[in-house]
């Protein structure tokens, strides 16, 4: 199965392997990888990937991949059920796995004076250029120690380790898109390739070789870190949400009423009503579904596939104003109503869109068919039914 996803996301191989397309680049993941992707990206699967998606993902820098490990599996599948957006504080990727992604070659910063900032953009347009710091100064019309100084004062380095940093920088990425080190040495202006090794091992800690694609990240990501309580509570709008326990236990209370919950369990918080799961550390709850959605023996692989397709289709056609869960939850509800006959205009509204034709594009994202071709569908198997 070949599933896009248009906007930058986190990808985690849950098990089997997959083949992922961003830009002009394709990359391999093997069971226990999680891999970054930086922009658009396409991803053949005959395992399972789960997606991750938050409006502030807290990951910088070019598509790569990093090997954690099978023991960082409940982990993973915590931070996709935080994405979802249905718990309470779940906005940004948590700090333990943003740092997996941690950046030491990132580009440093670009200086604030005049002439260091012209010559930091002629570097960064060309880190290759050679021209050395005092003809840079003769053109800009300033000392040569006038330059260095603006370049330590306003980075923390000197001209020359400026130019470096943002060189291995450079680098990184060309080695992220697949390019040999030899030929990323010369194309960032390396006079030979143990340059370009001495300083990337130096800013980054390890070799231009551990950066490539298919060995980047190989070390160990150490011990996963324990999975932090939530909590989940009613929706005052919408329908009764069931949730399924993954993993550990959780505590489902409301009033006069309490529930113990264990690993395979199901609870339907129903909707209107003073009703909240609280989900205890090292456990994770996913929700399911609605009514008629919910299957009575749950998988991990069934409620993937549940949100994949609002994984798809946010934030393009909602502002980045949705989370998944609600996305889903719309659209759910939008079938429902359009199966009772209202017209398209007026489930639009009823959902929240702003026009129809916002609400026709998500729908269609979601469902793989247009909210008028979905009800002539229904009046085709009522005609063929009768």
């Amino acid at each position: 199965m070949a599933y896009t996803y248009p906007h930058p996301a986190l990808l985690w191989c849950h098990e089997g392997t997959a083949t992922v397309t961003c830009a002009s680049s394709r990359f391999e993941m093997t069971e226990g990888e999680l891999m970054y992707t930086s922009g658009a990206s396409t991803v053949e699967e005959t395992g399972l990937v789960i997606p991750i998606w938050f409006a502030d993902m807290r990951i910088d820098g070019p598509t790569r991949k990093v090997h954690i490990g099978p023991a960082w599996s409940d982990v993973m599948v915590a931070e996709f059920s935080r994405s979802l957006g249905y718990l309470k504080g779940s906005k940004t990727l948590s700090p333990e796995v943003a740092r997996l992604f941690s950046d030491p070659a990132a580009p440093p910063r670009m200086p604030q004076a005049a002439q260091a900032h012209a010559v930091a953009t002629v570097l960064a347009d060309n880190p290759a250029d050679q021209t050395a710091l005092e003809d840079f100064a003769a053109a800009h019309n300033v000392s040569a120690r006038t330059l260095q100084r603006q370049f330590l004062s306003s980075t923390g380095l000197t001209f020359s380790e400026w130019r470096t940093a943002y060189r291995v920088s450079s680098a990184a990425e060309l080695l992220a898109m697949d390019f040999s080190v030899a030929v990323v040495a010369n194309l960032v202006g390396f006079a030979a390739t143990s340059s370009l090794t001495r300083a990337f091992r130096r800013q980054t800690g390890c070799t231009p070789s551990a950066y490539l694609p298919g060995t980047a990240g190989q070390n160990p990501a150490g011990t996963p870190p324990q999975i932090p309580s939530s909590t989940t509570w009613h929706r005052t709008r919408g329908d009764d949400v069931t949730l399924w326990v993954y993993k550990g236990t959780a505590t489902l209370t409301t009033t006069g009423y309490c529930r113990f919950l264990g690993a395979g369990d199901t609870a339907t918080i129903p909707e209107g009503t003073n009703t909240r799961l609280d989900i205890a550390a090292g456990s994770v709850a996913l929700p399911l579904g609605w009514d008629d959605d919910i299957d009575a023996t749950p998988t991990l692989r069934q409620v993937v596939a549940r949100y994949r397709s609002a994984f798809t289709v946010i934030p393009a056609e909602t502002s980045g104003s949705d989370n998944v869960f609600g996305f889903t939850r719309r659209m759910h509800r939008a079938r429902k109503l359009l199966t009772t006959g209202l017209k398209p205009k007026e489930v639009s509204k009823q959902v929240g869109f702003r026009t129809t034709s916002a609400f026709s594009r998500a729908f269609k994202g979601m469902h793989g068919l247009s909210p008028r071709d979905f009800q002539n569908r229904l009046v085709e198997a009522a005609v063929s039914g009768s």
